[in-house]
């Protein structure tokens, strides 16, 4: 029996590994029209979609030790999905979150992306990209209040967005 690992705690979240069960709850995140408005193809995504999904979380968990993992409250409910892709230039990496619509305005973005943050430099030295598409203002304000700079803007995927780095390291004071 494969057992979930926690990869990060902050005060409110858990980040684990995900599991083959997990699919219809990232399933309910990942078929919510408004949520999935800015996140892959701008559309709500199918069962298929999202198992093949997890399959690659896993693999990608197994086979270089990071990727976008499973995000849940104290509570093991699922909130959503966060972590890393490798950056499009394959230089760095990626920082990307998801969060079910019942958890929004909450501070629950900011705290898993300033957490995984800090767990990206304790596990590499290598610069932290993000995207954020150009209207997506929750977002961009979450990069924003966890140190991201932003660079310009640029067309990803043919949708206009808003590139960030984190180069550094940013202190709690900073954020």
């Amino acid at each position: 029996m494969v057992k979930r690992q926690i990869v990060l705690v902050t005060d409110r979240l858990l980040v684990t590994t995900w599991l083959p069960g997990d699919i219809d709850d990232l399933c309910q995140v990942h078929s919510d029209p408004v949520t999935m408005r800015w996140v892959r193809h701008g559309r709500p995504e199918t069962r298929d979609e999202v198992e093949d999904l997890i399959a690659s979380y896993r693999n990608e968990q197994q086979n270089r030790g990071w990727t976008r993992w499973r995000v849940a409250d104290r509570h093991d409910r699922l909130v959503g999905r966060a972590g890393f892709g490798l950056h499009h230039d394959g230089c760095g990496r990626e920082l990307g979150f998801t969060l079910r619509r019942d958890s929004w305005g909450r501070g629950l973005a900011t705290e898993v992306a300033g957490g995984l943050a800090d767990w990206h430099w304790r596990n590499t030295a290598a610069e932290l990209w993000a995207f954020a598409a150009v209207d997506n203002t929750a977002s961009r304000r979450v990069l924003d209040k966890v140190g991201f700079r932003f660079e310009g803007d640029v067309e990803q995927k043919g949708v206009p967005c808003a590139l960030y780095r984190l180069g550094y390291r940013p202190t709690t004071a900073e954020r």
